[in-house]
């Protein structure tokens, strides 16, 4: 028997399997952890395949050292899986394999430890007659009252008793102590009961069972905001758990998470399992470990849960599946979409995407029938959309308003504090003020270390790069010039909670964003405190447009709806629409509501639809600009970024690689299959001391320029201080 193995090592030269004797006396299983021999190192690997032979000599294959745990860290679907995403993604599969693992955990062999506790249980017959010491008495009479079995620390508190006690009556014969894994089981508050479904939820629900019972392609539900999405994954989840099978909920920001984990533990109690990023290396390691030892019957998380070692997969659920965050952006780079449906399909489970704003090419898949298409167009018992106003805010200029706010919201945000309603405030900015300029010169202060404008931060009265996090004291005047006559532009939503409590002074005003959830717990804290009415006014960025629900949330205030569509990048206007629709939609989702949107841009017909909440008329719009643009998803990109210390040697490399994709696609008479640009300097020139370059590729078919990508980024040697990204279908390009 031979084992194939991919070693622990990210290097290009050993992204392949190696194959090695399986001694006889050595219980091997497929997704464990080995030691080889590799050249003159030991090294870790982990066993992908078993097979009886093998394309080359016997004799020039060495032996397993040894295993180096006992688990299997992944099942064969994960295995499959890996090896997939490492073809798609142009990626190692060993990091691949690192990524399905909790962050602490390593392909090391070395497992965590499981929390153990101790229960102490009666003895078989007993006899307490002879027993003369008061806390042992007491230890057996609380023991007997509670059926013959407690937890141990339970036990010694209520008995006012020590280990040495119990101890001694265990040596006795009287006790038996035991240890076992203790698994977090998520008990919540009592459970709900089921919402009676509308006919409309019924005729979807009705829908989706008969694409998951026949051709079982995934599922693309598109419901406007408060239609009862989250209904509908509550009833498909438990009937996949009635079948025996594991569910897989996924949602985009840990934000979300809180509110969902609620949601799903309320109607099916115990065995919710927990995996984001704001849990404690430990916590993740142990959900993980629950997991894999089938504990759970679902798994609630960001893109990272795609990966939970679930033993029998019955169901993905992908909530607000048009996300960017299911994007992971460092290696390896992968799309949790992508990953969902290859995984679907290797296991045979179902997957429903779900969202009031789908990606439009998730969208453009269900126009052609590679998606089931299911729409909820209207809110649950006919509740109204919120009102919109697009207020142009030249005008309010002109009208002399120099604030923050309009006329508008400013009257809005008075009237709903005294009706008692709640109010949100968006703007994707945090900070005080995003920029320091010169009026004289017109110098901006930039981030020393990244091509990046430094935004004012109040409370610590500094100015700090949101890319690697520099700060540097505020100028006094100008470092060009000399002029005292700089000054902050723009607004973060530090300088909106300044703005809101001088218009609502006694208001009780709070901020979500990164800055202000930094610290552990915060999430939660911030979300329980709107959800009890303890917050009359939440200012925050995209955080707080997606997904929460407020029972009391009656106003929006969308502050620069311009920011996200003027963005250098070709889905700038579809982020700026789900950005507004979304924000839009957390509003009156029980009572009546109103949202104002604050543009420079009244007349976009992307802000306009945004407004009508017309999901139809925008992708009419998109679609025809991507076709005639050829860009996705008429097209595939993949982008190869150049980054290094200084920028001789990035353009060096660059010029390398266009030459090499050139001669390729000469031999493969391809030039009139691919497009690519560059090497060009990305817009943001510079990041964290590096500098980068980019060259994009286009194509109607993806294996091509994968292809191309690939053997150009082989066929040339990086300098020591170079490095090199392929980027497999960039959410953007600058």
């Amino acid at each position: 028997m031979f084992a194939g193995v991919v070693i622990n090592k990210k290097t290009a030269a050993l992204n392949r399997i190696f194959h090695y004797q399986v001694p006889e006396d050595m219980p091997v299983q497929v997704g464990q952890v080995v030691e080889v021999e590799f050249g003159r190192q030991k090294l870790e690997a982990i066993v992908i395949e078993l097979v009886e032979n093998i394309d080359y000599p016997v004799e020039k294959t060495k032996p397993l050292l040894q295993i180096l745990n006992l688990q299997q860290l992944f099942g064969s679907d994960l295995l499959e899986l890996s090896q997939f995403a490492a073809d798609y993604y142009l990626c190692s599969r060993a990091s691949l394999l690192q990524a399905m693992l909790p962050a602490g955990m390593y392909l090391t062999g070395k497992m965590p430890r499981s929390r153990i506790v101790r229960r102490v249980r009666l003895a078989d017959n007993a006899d307490v007659s002879a027993l003369r010491g008061a806390k042992q008495r007491r230890v057996m009479e609380l023991l007997t009252a509670a059926g013959g079995n407690m937890l141990l620390p339970q036990l010694l508190e209520q008995a006012e008793a020590a280990w040495p006690t119990v101890k001694g009556l265990a040596d006795k014969g009287l006790l038996v102590v035991t240890e076992e894994t203790e698994w977090d089981d998520g008990t919540a508050a009592p459970l709900l009961p089921k919402h009676k479904l509308t006919p409309l939820q019924s005729r979807v629900l009705a829908e989706i069972r008969e694409e998951f019972a026949g051709e079982g392609r995934p599922v693309l539900l598109h419901g406007v905001t408060g239609s009862g999405k989250t209904e509908l994954y509550l009833r498909l989840a438990e009937e996949t758990l009635a079948q025996g099978r594991q569910v897989i909920v996924l949602v985009p920001e840990i934000a979300l998470t809180p509110q969902t984990v609620r949601v799903f533990q309320q109607r099916f109690g115990s065995g919710v399992a927990v995996l984001h990023s704001g849990l404690t290396a430990t916590e993740r390691r142990q959900a993980w470990l629950g997991i894999a030892a089938g504990q759970y019957r679902m798994v609630i998380g960001a893109r990272s849960a795609i990966f939970a070692p679930v033993p029998c997969l019955g169901l993905i659920v992908m909530d607000e599946e048009h996300e960017e965050s299911y994007r992971q952006d460092n290696a390896p780079r992968f799309h949790a979409r992508v990953l969902a449906e290859e995984r679907c399909r290797l296991t045979g489970a179902h997957l429903l995407l779900g969202s009031a704003t789908p990606d439009v090419e998730s969208y453009h898949k269900a126009r052609i029938g590679k998606y089931r298409l299911c729409e909820l167009p209207e809110r649950v018992s006919g509740r109204p959309q919120a009102e919109v106003h697009l207020v142009d805010m030249s005008q309010e200029f002109r009208r002399g308003n120099n604030s923050i706010f309009s006329h508008l919201l400013q009257q809005k945000l008075v009237d709903n504090l005294r009706a008692g309603g709640q109010s949100l405030l968006f703007l994707n900015r945090r900070g005080y003020q995003s920029f320091v300029s010169c009026r004289h010169c017109g110098y901006v202060v930039e981030c020393p270390h990244c091509s990046v404008a430094m935004a004012y931060h109040t409370g610590e009265e500094v100015l700090k790069c949101h890319y690697c996090g520099q700060t540097a004291p505020l100028p006094r005047q100008c470092p060009s010039c000399g002029s005292p006559a700089i000054r902050y532009f723009g607004a973060g939503t530090q300088m909106i909670v300044e703005a809101v409590r001088r218009l609502l002074p006694g208001a009780r005003v709070a901020r979500l964003d990164r800055d202000s959830t930094a610290e552990r717990g915060s999430y939660e804290r911030i979300y329980q405190a709107m959800l009890a009415g303890e917050i009359d006014v939440l200012v925050g960025t995209q955080m707080i447009a997606k997904g929460l629900d407020f029972p009391n949330l009656t106003l929006v205030g969308v502050i620069a709806a311009d920011m996200a569509l003027n963005m250098p990048d070709l889905k700038s206007g579809e982020r700026a629409f789900q950005l507004t629709t979304q924000v839009a939609g957390r509003a009156g989702r029980h009572r009546r509501g109103e949202v104002v949107v604050q543009t420079y841009q009244p007349r976009s017909d992307i802000l306009q639809a945004a407004c009508r909440q017309d999901y139809q008329e925008f992708y009419q719009r998109e679609i025809l600009r991507r076709k005639l643009a050829a860009y996705p998803p008429f097209a595939a990109l993949l982008r190869i970024v150049i980054s290094a210390g200084n920028m001789a040697s990035a353009i060096e490399v660059g010029r390398a690689r266009a030459w090499h994709i050139q001669q390729q696609l000469e031999q493969q008479g391809a030039e009139d299959k691919v497009v690519y640009w560059g090497p060009k300097p990305c817009p943001r020139a510079k990041i964290k001391d590096r500098h980068r370059l980019q060259i994009v590729l286009k194509s109607e078919s993806l294996p091509l320029i994968r292809e191309i990508a690939a053997q150009a980024a082989a066929r040339v040697r990086l300098p020591q201080d170079c490095n090199l990204v392929l980027d497999v279908e960039p959410l953007n390009i600058y």
